[in-house]
């Protein structure tokens, strides 16, 4: 969850919790480019700012399902359209590994491992996979629309 802060720059937010470590820390603040957000097109593994459907604050995740996809959640990694992908290397060093929601909850509303996206439809996960209510949990599936931006930096 990511809390806006009074801004120097107007695009500056603080990130509240854990569920983007290691990759952004709780209290670290990051940026969100507001003007390019009108040109901004979502790919893989880009760490991404949207509008929390549920409170009036913004939440952070990384993207790793596209559009007309179908996205399945293994322990032994994730699979696009039934080919496992490759994690980016930063995120396999610094100990990022997606787990089904079945490894991680053992209510049974989440037992499912496979997701379809549709157009304009984009599945994020949280890099601290056991602590990220994500596309996995009750965020589900995210519309084009709810993504305002790529957060800033290399993550």
């Amino acid at each position: 969850m990511v809390l806006f802060s009074a801004p120097t720059s107007g695009r500056e937010f603080i990130q509240t919790g854990s569920s983007m470590e290691p990759t952004i820390k709780d209290g670290q603040k990051v940026e969100i480019g507001i003007l390019s957000s009108f040109s901004y097109e979502p790919k893989r593994w880009d760490v991404v700012a949207l509008k929390n459907p549920r409170q009036f604050n913004l939440l952070i995740f990384r993207i790793v399902g596209l559009p007309n996809e179908t996205i399945r959640l293994e322990k032994e990694g994730v699979y696009i359209n039934d080919e496992m992908v490759r994690l980016p290397e930063n995120l396999v060093q610094s100990g990022v590994h997606y787990l089904p929601a079945s490894a991680i909850a053992k209510n049974k509303n989440y037992t499912k491992n496979l997701y379809t996206t549709r157009e304009g439809e984009y599945f994020l996960l949280g890099d601290n996979t056991f602590n990220a209510n994500d596309s996995r949990f009750q965020l589900g599936i995210v519309r084009r629309d709810s993504i305002l931006n790529k957060v800033e930096g290399s993550f």
